[in-house]
């Protein structure tokens, strides 16, 4: 096992010096990739094993000397073969890395189930890490408003303040309190999904049984949120992009330059909601095909929303199995 999860860590070293290597940068990807799929089939840990292939994976299509080279070198236009194939090419990866992780998993001990419940609880703790230092940004973004509420009630009396060091634009100032307050929604999606804290339609979902509960939340994972995931974090990356290269500015005389920064965080956030679907859907998929012995740590959807109920109507609902 140490031998497999030092491929991993090896392999995410390879994929994140990559972009330095120059022209040996898709080499250095595809390397990255084997040893990251060698590493998963070994009965590495399943989240390392996961982050260091979609790593290796995403570099590889976003890299000039990646995908864009090899399909160059092939004589395919890489412009035209990706606008007419990404849709395909997303299926097929996503069908391959599947089946090679679920391939780990059952390597690792000691058994398939183990090893998903293991991968959900590691998915979930940096979730949980992520959600609970973004919730500090709560912290700058009132003391901005405060502060930007305050010196507009103090040029009321004297205009000379605007003329002070402890002016600032009032543009600048609401426009940095989106930006946190943006920040701060994007890092907390998933972790409020690992809560199980986004809203639901109770009165469907509270009359269901406990096992139709976990059934809807798996299709409702795997049909919508990762589907909806995928095209954000896709246009997302595109769109912080075209802030990068452009330099993209506020379009208020006075207001913030880098407008970049806010518009990556949104793909960031996508990716941690993913993240955290993966780890609901093994606890699903755990919950309606593993063993028993492991229902106390995978029920989580298959109970009702109302905490003011009793114990025994709020764990099984109005319908038992």
């Amino acid at each position: 096992m140490s031998l497999a999860n030092g491929l991993l860590a090896l392999s995410v070293v390879l994929s994140a010096a990559a972009a330095a290597v120059g022209d040996m940068a898709g080499y250095a990807i595809v390397l990255a990739f084997i040893l990251a799929c060698a590493g998963c089939l070994m009965g590495g840990r399943g989240f390392p094993a996961l982050f260091a292939m979609l790593l290796a994976v995403s570099l590889f299509f976003l890299e000039e000397t990646g995908a864009t080279a090899l399909l160059e070198a092939l004589g395919a236009n890489p412009t035209r073969f990706m606008r007419d194939w990404s849709a395909w090419l997303n299926i097929l990866f996503a069908i391959l890395l599947a089946a090679i992780f679920i391939a780990g998993l059952r390597r690792r001990g000691p058994t398939g189930s183990h090893a998903a419940v293991e991968t959900a609880d590691d998915i979930e703790q940096v979730v949980n890490g992520i959600g609970r230092i973004a919730a500090f940004l709560f912290v700058p973004m009132m003391v901005i408003i405060f502060y930007d509420v305050s010196q507009r009630k103090i040029l009321d009396f004297s205009g000379e303040f605007v003329d002070s060091i402890f002016y600032f634009s009032s543009t600048k100032l609401q426009e940095l309190e989106w930006h946190l307050h943006a920040a701060l929604f994007l890092f907390c999606l998933g972790f409020a999904y690992v809560q199980d804290a986004h809203v639901r339609i109770e009165l469907v979902r509270d009359r269901l049984s406990p096992r139709a509960r976990v059934w809807l939340e798996l299709l409702g994972a795997m049909l919508f949120l990762f589907a909806y995931c995928v095209v954000i974090v896709k246009f997302g990356f595109s769109f912080a992009e075209r802030a990068w290269s452009t330099s993209e500015i506020s379009s208020a005389q006075t207001g913030l330059s880098h407008r970049w920064i806010i518009k990556a965080l949104l793909p960031v956030g996508f990716i941690i909601l993913g993240a955290s679907g993966i780890a609901a859907a093994l606890r699903c998929v755990v919950y309606l095909f593993g063993p028993e012995e492991l229902r106390p740590r995978t029920d989580r959807y298959a109970g009702t929303h109302h905490a003011d109920m009793p114990s025994d109507l709020r764990e099984r609902g109005p319908v038992t199995d």
